[in-house]
C-alpha cells in the first residue's frame, strides 16, 4: 500500500524584516483557514524573534532578495503550495489546492492578457509573461520538478549577474529581443524555462480553477472578482497588508 503524499505550505522571507512580519501574518492566516496545515518557513536567522515558532519547519536562508528560488527545492513536503509573503489567506478553500494539482507537475495562476496592465513590464515586443510565480503548487517527488526548481534558481542568479540571457553576443546579453528591464524578474526566467527550454517541454502544467480567487491582487477592480465564492488569497504589494498578528 502506497503512502499518502505529505502536503504543506512554503513561505519565504528574506532581505527585509518587514517581509518576516508579513510572513508571520500569512502563516497565521493559513492556519486560521486550514486547521491541518503544515508550514515550512524559510527566513534569515537574524530576523527570528520567537514568532517563527508558528511554523512546523524552519529553514534559515541568506539575505538575497530571491531566496524563494533556493527554498523551492528544499521543501520538506511531497506536494507544496508556495505563497508569497505579502499575501493573506481569506477563505477555507485554501486546503483544496493540493488536490487540484490532480497528477500535474505544476499549477500556477496565469497572467491573463486582459489583466496584463496590472503587472509592471509584463509585455514587450517579442513576448508576454503568461505565468504568475506568486502562488503555485508543485510535486517535488517528480525528478523533472526538482530539476525545474533548481534551474529556476540557477538561471535567475546567472541572469542577474549578466552571465546568462536568452540572447548572448560575445559573452554579453543582447537586449534587442528581450529588453534589459526584464533582467530583474524571476518571472521572466520562469517564462523562458516553460516556453523555450526544451528540457521542460513535456512538464505537466495547469492553472488554478477560478484562478482570480487564488491570487487576488489589491489593484484588481472589484468587478473582476467574477465569483461569489470569495477571495482565497489576497495578494498585496509589499507592505499594504494590515498585519493582525503581533505576538
Amino acid at each position: 500500500m502506497s503512502q499518502a503524499p505529505t502536503k504543506g505550505y512554503l513561505v519565504v522571507a528574506s532581505l527585509k524584516f518587514e517581509f518576516y512580519e508579513l510572513a508571520i501574518n500569512l502563516i497565521h492566516s493559513i492556519k486560521d483557514f486550514d486547521e491541518d496545515a503544515k508550514v515550512c518557513f524559510v527566513t534569515e536567522e537574524r530576523f527570528c524573534d520567537g514568532r517563527e515558532s508558528v511554523a512546523d519547519h524552519l529553514i534559515h536562508c541568506y539575505d538575497h532578495g530571491r531566496e524563494k528560488l533556493t527554498a523551492l527545492s528544499k521543501t520538506p513536503f511531497d506536494i507544496t503550495m508556495y505563497i508569497d509573503a505579502d499575501c493573506e489567506v481569506q477563505h477555507e478553500d485554501i486546503g483544496t489546492a493540493f488536490d487540484m494539482l490532480d497528477g500535474h507537475d505544476l499549477m500556477f495562476t496565469p497572467l491573463t492578457e486582459e489583466r496584463a496592465d496590472y503587472f509592471k513590464n509584463s509585455k514587450w515586443d517579442h513576448g508576454r509573461l503568461e505565468v504568475n510565480g506568486g502562488v503555485f503548487v508543485y510535486d517535488i517527488r517528480n525528478s523533472i520538478v526538482q530539476d525545474f526548481m533548481k534551474d529556476w534558481n540557477h538561471y535567475y542568479r546567472m541572469q542577474r549577474l549578466k552571465q546568462w540571457w536568452p540572447d548572448m553576443k560575445d559573452g554579453r546579453p543582447d537586449y534587442s529581443k528581450h529588453p534589459a528591464h526584464l533582467e530583474e524578474w524571476d518571472q521572466f526566467t520562469l517564462w523562458w524555462l516553460l516556453n523555450h527550454n526544451p528540457k521542460y517541454k513535456n512538464i505537466k502544467l495547469k492553472f488554478f480553477d477560478e484562478e482570480v480567487r487564488w491570487n487576488w491582487y489589491f489593484t484588481f477592480r472589484e468587478e473582476e472578482n467574477y465569483t461569489d465564492k470569495g477571495i482565497v488569497i489576497f495578494h498585496a504589494s509589499g507592505m499594504k497588508i494590515k498585519k493582525k498578528y503581533k505576538g
